[in-house]
């Protein structure tokens, strides 16, 4: 059994994420200089708002396209994994963002990618956000962020202790970056809020074990105020959900494996009613 078998099947796997973006975090540090970095910042255009596509003005359940080569929870999801050829051919799509997974060990991301996936938008003059989703625990994963082009960033108020989460938001507003908060309890949903998270995510997958809630969504959605913008993530896969997700009241949906590890993306896509 491996490694992360074990640490799933004891509710840890969680701590093992973490332990390794801790150490992966450090080699970065000594890797990327601030300085240069802050430097690169200035060669993006100002970042693109969320809420210039969520809520949508039609009042329709837009869908956000996560990129990821790999999941922990199953493994490889697409061998020929093309991220900038993904969002080009889905942001025909009307999608509301692309989350562009920068995580290394267990997606099988790159910060490269987030920053080739924006460039690529920008040159066919498509006004889509683009936003980083990785595992974040320190202001500097935010200004790595925005010095790949980052319009936003993918928290999750669960990974982050008060004073982490503060200090990540701060550095968010400095560089113009919206913020994506990730919750799956009240606590969290409360914690978001008292920061000023404008954007929640109600996230059904449990990343101590993978297992997902499919209840969820409906038991948070109280909790969730009207005035935020509120999505669904994790292991959603099929019309019936995503109904769901419409009859709640939710804007948006996160397609991810689903989407990914289908033989035509944009077939799925269309299969899971959004045209």
């Amino acid at each position: 059994m491996s490694v992360w078998e074990r640490a799933r099947r004891r509710g840890r796997f969680l701590e093992l994420i973490l332990e390794d973006k801790r150490r992966e975090l450090a080699r970065r540090r000594r890797v990327l200089d601030e300085g240069v970095l802050r430097l690169q910042v200035r060669l993006w255009p100002a970042p693109l708002p969320l809420q210039t596509l969520l809520p949508d003005p039609q009042g329709r359940l837009r869908p956000v396209i996560a990129l990821m080569r790999a999941a922990p929870f199953r493994g490889l999801l697409r061998p020929s994994y093309d991220p900038v050829s993904l969002a080009c051919s889905l942001a025909t799509h009307e999608i509301a963002a692309l989350a562009v997974m920068t995580d290394a060990r267990y997606y099988q991301g790159r910060l490269e990618h987030l920053a080739a996936v924006k460039q690529a938008l920008l040159r066919r003059r498509l006004t889509i956000p683009v936003i980083r989703h990785d595992f974040f625990l320190d202001p500097f994963q935010v200004l790595e962020a925005r010095a790949f082009g980052a319009d936003a960033i993918w928290i999750s108020i669960g990974m982050l202790s008060p004073s982490a989460l503060q200090a990540i938001l701060e550095a968010a507003a400095e560089y113009g970056l919206d913020v994506l908060a990730e919750v799956r309890t009240e606590a969290e949903v409360e914690a978001a809020l008292r920061a000023g998270v404008k954007a929640l995510i109600v996230q059904r997958r449990d990343w101590r074990t993978f297992e997902v809630d499919p209840a969820l969504p409906a038991r948070l959605r109280p909790v969730l105020p009207e005035t935020s913008i509120r999505m669904v993530a994790g292991g959603i896969s099929t019309v019936e959900e995503i109904e769901e997700a419409r009859t709640l009241g939710f804007h948006a949906v996160v397609l991810e494996e689903a989407l990914l590890s289908a033989r035509d993306p944009l077939a799925r896509l269309d299969e899971l009613g959004f045209t």
